[in-house]
């Protein structure tokens, strides 16, 4: 894995500024090959401080778990990450969420989630914390789910509902002045090949994921 990678940071466009980026996703952002390894990768000059967490949800009780939902717990979140950057504040935030909002059990409740991402990011606008309400939020829409996913029961129809928040993430970034990358359109992105389960993306997809995303804040 480590070649591609170094291939990819020989060839992306870094930024020279030494940007200080909180990232908050699910199991995506978890592993060790992660989007968030990636970003620090492709942005070697960065700092990224991820909370990412397995299970994660936007607004819904996943699991039985209340610390998955990101609204329940996200004052806990940001005191966490601005404990760890100090006066240092954040320029971005980025928000990698809702392929567990779109699981077979909250299929009824979809029109909860574009409004739970706008609680969300108001919160995160207005935290008490002058190291994050400054800063820049960035929301990626979740990537597509592969076959071998929808095949289960647990994620049946998923594909169509994270389509469809792709398109109301969009409109909830713009209503709430936030930069927008559209996950479930990337470039590049085969979720077939690039997953193991139809879900979780391996270093190739989690580098397609975060390309536009380093356009984005680099350019």
């Amino acid at each position: 894995m480590l070649a591609p990678v170094m291939l990819f940071a020989q060839n992306a466009a870094l930024s020279n500024k030494r940007l200080n980026i909180l990232t908050l996703g699910d199991s995506n952002g978890t592993f060790p090959h992660s989007w968030p390894v990636q970003l620090q990768t492709a942005l070697p000059n960065a700092t990224v401080y991820n909370i990412s967490k397995s299970g994660r949800t936007i607004g819904f009780l996943n699991l039985g778990d209340s610390t998955l939902n990101s609204l329940m717990v996200i004052d806990a979140n940001l005191k966490k990450a601005a404990e760890a950057t100090g006066t240092r504040p954040y320029d971005y935030v980025i928000l990698e969420l809702g392929t567990n909002d779109a699981k077979a059990i909250f299929a009824g409740r979809q029109q909860e989630v574009p409004a739970n991402l706008e609680k969300l990011i108001i919160a995160i606008k207005r935290s008490n914390y002058p190291a994050i309400s400054k800063a820049k939020i960035l929301v990626i829409s979740p990537p597509p789910y592969g076959s071998k996913a929808e095949a289960t029961e647990k994620y049946k129809g998923g594909g169509q509902r994270v389509q469809a928040m792709s398109t109301a993430f969009a409109k909830v970034a713009r209503q709430n002045h936030c930069l927008f990358v559209n996950g479930y359109a990337t470039p590049g992105l085969d979720v077939e090949t690039m997953t193991a389960d139809g879900l979780h993306l391996d270093a190739t997809g989690s580098r397609k994921l975060i390309e536009p995303v380093v356009a984005v804040i680099t350019k």
